[in-house]
């Protein structure tokens, strides 16, 4: 394991200084992390992410958070904040999720189809602004974690995650995927939808990527890459007070905390993906997959329900979801 003094290599006075004068707590880490000991991966349940805009096309990490579903930023599957900030995120662009640690008998690996469901509540400038909303939830056409495996959502507030050494990080900065074997989690910046400073190796193309528990199976944030390290080095130089004014949201070693509300969300629009999926297999008209709040999807409700004697609602539900379960396997 490094030495404290390889994870920053700061002035601290000024440090001191800067995050006072910012309201964050003296005892957090630098910002932009100055020693690199990240090594090769082979996580089958991380993979990438690409999403074909009209602006050009985004690659980053995203993770199986269940047999149907992946976790990633919002910024890689909507673009950057100033796409968002011209263009509403929407389900208006799919993206191929790639599993690059699973090979396939013919030398390839498992893709699938990935469509947003639900997202954070951020856009523009808001992406910069408040990173604990630079999230995404995409359902996969193809169940790709029911063969390979998927991730855990941990439960817990910023309390509960602090530690140094205690997580790692995986992501595809180097073109292949890399973890962060030992890094750590401070403190949360202050605001709403603030996000967690950190100290893991997170350059372009790691944002997406789970910050796990280590030794665990459980995601306790996402990454959010920064864009261009080359720069926030040189504005680091110039001193910490430079870099959180000009680079806030660029340069940070931000991440996406899995909090509660996001678990509850991301749950309950599997569940609902579930029911529509479900109904698709028994040939009902539900729409498209991941389009859970489309009128299509609860009218295929309906007639399931006026089908098989249920009251009839419109709404999914657990037990709705269990019912058709059932059904798909007597069918």
């Amino acid at each position: 394991m490094e030495h404290p003094w390889q994870k920053a290599v700061v002035a601290i006075t000024l440090f001191v200084t800067a995050m006072a004068s910012f309201g964050f707590s003296s005892s957090l880490p630098a910002w932009v992390f100055y020693f690199d000991d990240r090594r090769p991966a082979h996580l089958s349940t991380v993979g990438t992410l690409e999403v074909d805009l009209p602006e050009g096309r985004a690659v980053g990490t995203a993770v199986l958070v269940d047999e149907c579903g992946i976790l990633t930023n919002a910024h890689i599957a909507f673009g950057p904040w100033h796409v968002t900030a011209l263009r509403p995120p929407s389900r208006s662009f799919d993206g191929i999720f790639t599993l690059t640690e699973v090979w396939l008998t013919d030398g390839t690996h498992p893709t699938a189809r990935a469509t947003p469901v639900v997202w954070g509540d951020a856009r523009g400038l808001e992406q910069l602004t408040r990173p604990g909303e630079d999230w995404a939830y995409l359902v996969l056409d193809n169940c790709l974690g029911r063969q390979h495996g998927s991730v855990d959502l941990a439960r817990g507030g910023t309390s509960a995650a602090r530690g140094e050494d205690d997580f790692v990080a995986i992501g595809y900065s180097t073109g292949r995927q890399m973890i962060d074997p030992a890094c750590g989690i401070y403190g949360e910046r202050s605001g709403e939808g603030a996000g967690w400073l950190h100290d893991c190796a997170v350059l372009s193309g790691d944002s997406g990527g789970p910050i796990l528990r280590r030794d665990t199976n459980q995601v306790a944030a996402i990454a959010r890459g920064v864009f261009d390290y080359g720069k926030c080095q040189a504005r680091a130089s110039r001193g910490f007070k430079a870099l959180l004014t000009e680079s806030d949201g660029l340069c940070g070693n931000l991440a996406v905390p899995v909090t509660p509300e996001m678990i509850n969300v991301v749950h309950g629009a599997g569940m609902q993906v579930g029911v529509q999926r479900f109904l698709l297999q028994l040939g009902y008209d539900a729409g498209r997959l991941g389009a859970i709040d489309e009128a299509a999807a609860a009218g295929a409700i309906r007639r399931f329900q006026q089908d098989v004697g249920l009251p009839v609602t419109g709404e999914p539900s657990q037990s709705l979801y269990i019912i058709l379960c059932m059904h798909l396997k007597v069918a």
